[in-house]
């Protein structure tokens, strides 16, 4: 029925049918710059002229609408909405993939029920739904979201822009939030739903039980009943009607022909005699059963489906016309842009029965339900729950963590004493965490506070400090530890009661990341960090890492080598300073590169563009993820490209556990997929001709990436450590390098990888007894490169000195 995308319903899947260009939130920079300033005027004037018209046309929509609902059961309408959906939905695996029908297919029913609920029913109701009816709603729908994702946004803009004291800054996010509101749902993979939920909801379970009478384990066991109904049961009840009608056709044509024999013509009524058949055999429950799934509503009746207390279904309900708030006078009267009845109250009640017909809207919104609704019911635990909150928000980070990066050392809490002001006196502060691997420094605060659950449009204010609480107070204690590790050769950390339990050195690190991690999802926003500065965000230079609990999770399901992770997070910090980059999510920054690894340096060849759109960058993730939830056990085949020589190579680094293996592994990794199938070839090459010459060949790159490799084989080239790093010096000083990877690989007679050693070498450390005897080396190595290079073919002097200098031929072997 379903999938488990990321996010399933995406603002661009409706702009492609619209006006993308305009759409696309800074239109503002589009338009400006496809027309002249004056004709561009001209057309804001008019579109804020339209402006009252188009809110107007919204209401009377949103009123149709609403007229609808009153006199349709909303039984029914939910009934056909579900089956509706499932049929755009099946077999979909990405959102990519989600066309405009499939897209207005999820609010015929989040929208519909939101209004269902607001409106009182009309005293007499059509008995059914018919395809007229249907059709008309649904057309109504589809003319609402056009109108407010197109026109209205779009005049709303011109409009503000007139206004006194508009800022052009708070402009695009203005718009962006709106958008998101008004159509993002799935703030996580399906598949991470009930895990999310069972390790946040865990700490409370005896106040659940003292409410409900049923802990964690029986609500999360009744969630995951419920998931399971919403996803696979459309398509279990259509197979279950198959089957029964296989079983019971061959007993009623059976009976048919018996009595067409004993019955006048026209006697026989075939629905009796299916009744007859069936209680003749003992089907009844099965015919029940099967029927209420398929024409009825027993998939979505929480009675049926699951066990969970009454108590807990009313909390999460509402009725129809129970809501007093979304229809309720004033400006954006039932207009999406409100606060949905859904996102507070997922389930809704009709005639005594309990119904969940979206999965988005319950688990979107269920952990802050809970937690209000708990607060709410026990007020005494409002303060009791915050505390389990943030145990439970600063421990789970640090186990997916730990997940990515076995063996990591970990610090957690620290205390250190440091400014909290610039001149300031120094005082004790915190870090929630550190984590140490190899060169990699990761400083780690968490927020566990609540994004805020206002809309944009009516509390915008409210969005921002939620940015700058969850984003940027982070940071800023993230830069403030950072101070402190740069402020001596050797800092002191200390534990909570203030007694040393390390020292650290900011040499010891290459990368060090400010990692923010909050609990509620907000990543649309949180990729963009490095651009917020404009709307009061401000994290400064320093590169901080923005990203949720679930975005921690997948990552620790797709990366299963640290270096590997810790290759994507250098890639990641590199695209902080990027200002091609403005991805509309943290994913599709894995996405990138996966695709395309150095991700920073394909945006700059994209010539011509001042801003790039990653659109689809997700598909295989997603496509992973749908295919995890079917089978859990599924391993990742979401990795880069790469030759099974350079993945043996990587893997051996990860498990060898030698110092230096980070440094090594991300000079592999940082090389370009051309490179990688070479080396891979080259590599199988010189095993074949070591065989049978059995002398060391040695292989060099150049480049970006300068490292001198050898192939060691059992039995054939014995290990020469003194050769391989007499070679290395040679080329060093052929190329005039200040630096140079010398990687040592061991074979066995199977040319299976056993062992990898490495150096990297620097000019500065070459022996003085050694220069004269290495230069010999050098130019030999020179002389035989040139002739090897000559046997070829002519060289061409404009092209690349086969010396390997990175020089012009002409400007450096040619001797003409």
């Amino acid at each position: 029925m379903s999938n488990p995308r990321k996010r399933p319903i995406k603002p661009d899947e409706y702009f492609r049918f619209g006006s993308l260009e305009m759409a696309r939130f800074g239109e503002k920079i589009v338009m400006k710059n496809s027309m002249p300033s004056e004709q561009f005027s001209k057309m804001q004037d008019r579109l804020a002229r339209e402006f009252p018209d188009i809110c107007k046309e919204i209401d009377e929509v949103i009123g149709k609408i609403a007229d609808l609902v009153k006199i349709l059961p909303p039984d029914k309408l939910l009934y056909r909405a579900s089956w509706e959906r499932a049929a755009h939905h099946v077999n979909i695996k990405s959102e990519i993939e989600i066309d405009e029908e499939g897209a207005i297919s999820q609010r015929m029913i989040d929208y519909i029920q939101s209004v269902i609920v607001s409106v009182l029913p009309a005293n007499s109701q059509e008995i059914d739904v018919t395809e007229e009816r249907w059709q008309e709603i649904k057309e109504t729908v589809t003319k609402l979201f056009n109108l407010l994702n197109h026109q209205f946004m779009i005049c709303q803009t011109a409009a503000d822009r007139k206004a006194v004291g508009h800022d052009e800054d708070l402009e695009e996010f203005y718009f962006k939030a709106q958008i998101f509101w008004c159509n993002i749902r799935g703030k996580r993979y399906t598949v991470h739903d009930i895990p999310f939920h069972k390790d946040l909801l865990a700490p409370h379970d005896e106040i659940l039980k003292e409410i409900y009478g049923v802990g964690t384990d029986g609500i999360i066991e009744g969630l995951e009943k419920i998931q399971s109904a919403l996803l696979h049961g459309i398509i279990k009840a259509t197979a279950d009607l198959h089957e029964f009608d296989r079983l019971i056709k061959p007993k009623f044509l059976e009976k048919l022909e018996m009595m067409e024999g004993s019955q006048p013509t026209g006697k026989i009524d075939p629905a009796e005699l299916m009744e007859k058949v069936v209680k003749e055999n003992g089907w009844e429950t099965i015919r029940d059963d099967v029927l209420g799934r398929f024409f009825g509503l027993d998939i979505f009746d929480l009675k049926k489906v699951t066990s969970l207390p009454k108590s807990f279904l009313d909390d999460l309900s509402l009725e129809p016309g129970q809501d007093t708030e979304f229809f309720a006078e004033g400006q954006y009267k039932g207009w999406p842009l409100r606060i949905w009845p859904v996102f507070r109250h997922p389930f809704i009640k009709m005639s005594g029965h309990y119904y969940c017909f979206d999965i988005y809207s319950l688990f979107d919104n269920l952990y802050r339900i809970m937690q209000r609704v708990v607060t709410r019911k026990k007020p005494e635990y409002a303060q009791i729950w915050n505390n389990k909150q943030q145990e439970i928000s600063e421990q789970l980070p640090l186990d997916l963590f730990q997940r990515l990066l076995p063996e990591a050392q970990v610090y957690h809490p620290v205390y250190y004493r440091w400014q909290k002001s610039r001149g300031g006196p120094k005082e004790w502060c915190e870090a929630d965490a550190l984590l140490l691997y190899e060169d990699h420094l990761f400083i780690v605060e968490v927020k566990a506070g609540a994004f805020t659950y206002t809309p944009p449009t009516t509390d915008f204010p409210a969005y921002v400090q939620s940015l700058k609480n969850l984003i940027h107070k982070p940071a800023e204690q993230g830069k403030r530890f950072l101070e402190y590790l740069r402020s001596d050769e050797e800092v002191i950390l200390y534990d909570r009661g203030h007694k040393e339990i390390g020292r650290l050195s900011g040499k010891q690190f290459e990368h060090i990341t400010i990692c923010a991690v909050t609990l509620d999802p907000f990543t649309e926003i949180a990729a963009q960090v490095q651009h917020l500065k404009k709307i009061g965000v401000d994290v400064g230079s320093n590169p901080v890492w923005s990203i949720s609990v679930d975005d921690l999770r997948v990552y620790s399901d797709i990366f299963d080598n640290p270096l590997t992770f810790l290759h994507f997070v250098e890639q990641r910090m590199r695209a902080f300073g990027s200002t091609l980059i403005q991805a509309d999510d943290e994913l599709d920054h894995l996405g990138l590169y996966i695709k395309h690894n150095v991700y920073t340096e394909f945006a700059k060849e994209q010539k011509g563009m001042d801003q790039l759109s990653w659109h689809g960058y997700r598909t295989d993730i997603d496509g992973f993820f749908t295919d995890k939830l079917i089978d859990p056990t599924s391993k990742c085949l979401i990795k880069q490209k790469m030759p099974s020589r350079l993945e043996e190579i990587i893997a051996l680094l990860a498990a060898s556990k030698k110092p230096g293996r980070r440094k090594v592994a991300s000079m592999l990794l940082d090389t370009s997929g051309d490179w990688r199938n070479s080396i891979a070839i080259k590599i199988d090459e010189t095993l074949r001709q070591q065989e049978l010459s059995g002398k060391a060949k040695p292989l060099s790159t150049y480049g970006s990436q300068n490292i001198t490799l050898f192939c060691w084989q059992q039995g054939v080239v014995m290990r020469d450590a003194e050769l391989a790093l007499d070679h290395t010096y040679a080329v060093m000083l052929l190329d005039n390098e200040e630096e140079r990877l010398l990687l040592e690989l061991n074979y066995d007679t199977d040319r299976m990888l056993m062992d990898a050693t490495f150096t990297v070498t620097k000019a500065n450390a070459i022996p003085a007894e050694k220069l004269s005897k290495l230069n010999d080396t050098a130019e030999a190595l020179r002389v035989r490169r040139i002739e090897k290079s000559k046997a070829l073919g002519k060289i061409g002097r404009n092209q690349p000195c086969p010396c390997g200098s990175g020089k012009k031929y002409k400007k450096c072997c040619d001797l003409r």
